[in-house]
């Protein structure tokens, strides 16, 4: 196993990933759709309406509002894991391996990786701490102006100081998951390597996997939202700022908008996996 790998060519990772997006568009397609399957048929099912039911936050939380919400977590991003894990199987191993009909294997790799998204995210809370702290005392010692205020009366500096963490916080959070993605995608195929030697192998690529990260995303997000544009005006439709609450017809439109909405995680788990394969993934000793 080598220490680093060579510098990644920037043209040739976007060019790989961006074949992989569109040579595997009709499995992405199928993905998106179990992605969205169970949301869809507990929304229709009335089991959500507590939860996006319109009030204000004086009112009391209305009846069954708990259950309610525990059913939207469990269908939004707890199922979004095993999907995380199809997506990764899909541009790594290819569809011939996508799905198989032992399941367990899939259900124990996502839980491991729900461990780890958890620890990404305490990761994220612990920079965020971080960085408000130094904004402050940095504020602090230029006698700027450091009063708390209501949100939509925070002065400038205050202003600053919000924008800037989260920010940091993103742009630190990320390039951590950059330097660890390796053994998150090894983990969504079987395999196992170390957070360390991930951290070692990607030593060298750290930018230019961002910016890799970046010339893909942005692209696709725009396209997204484009084609959301485009579809809601075509059927005079709001279907996530209306401030009423979901019915059937809501749920169905938002269904047939999987692909739309799940194509920038698909853009990010194929950079990945063009990631593993370019920073010495496939070549590294399994332990």
């Amino acid at each position: 196993m080598n220490p680093q790998c060579s510098p990644i060519s920037i043209r040739t990772n976007l060019k790989e990933a961006s074949s992989c997006l569109w040579r595997f568009k009709w499995k992405h397609i199928l993905i998106s759709y179990i992605a969205f399957l169970p949301f869809t048929l507990v929304g229709i099912s009335g089991l959500l309406d507590a939860f996006f039911l319109p009030r204000s936050s004086l009112e009391q939380v209305p009846d069954g509002y708990n259950f309610s919400f525990f059913m939207f977590i469990l269908t939004t991003y707890f199922w979004a894991v095993p999907c995380f894990v199809l997506w990764h199987r899909l541009y790594l191993l290819g569809p011939e391996h996508l799905l198989r009909r032992k399941i367990w294997p899939i259900l124990t790799r996502s839980f491991v990786l729900f461990l780890k998204v958890l620890m990404m995210i305490g990761i994220c809370i612990l920079l965020a701490v971080i960085f408000a702290i130094l904004m402050s005392l940095f504020i602090s010692l230029l006698n700027l102006n450091t009063t708390f205020s209501d949100l939509l009366e925070l002065s400038d500096y205050e202003y600053l100081r919000y924008v800037s963490t989260i920010s940091l916080t993103l742009f630190f959070a990320y390039l951590i998951f950059l330097r660890f993605s390796l053994a998150i995608s090894a983990r969504t195929i079987g395999k196992r390597i170390g957070m360390a030697t991930s951290w070692r192998l990607t030593k060298t690529n750290t930018l230019r996997m961002f910016f890799c990260y970046l010339t893909i995303l942005l692209p696709i997000m725009a396209l997204s939202m484009g084609v959301l544009f485009v579809y809601q005006a075509l059927f005079e439709l709001d279907l996530f700022f209306s401030g009423e609450i979901l019915n059937r017809e809501t749920y169905v439109h938002i269904f047939l908008l999987a692909p739309v909405l799940c194509l920038p995680i698909a853009a990010s788990c194929s950079q990945c996996a063009s990631f593993y394969r370019h920073c010495g993934g496939e070549e590294c000793s399994q332990y």
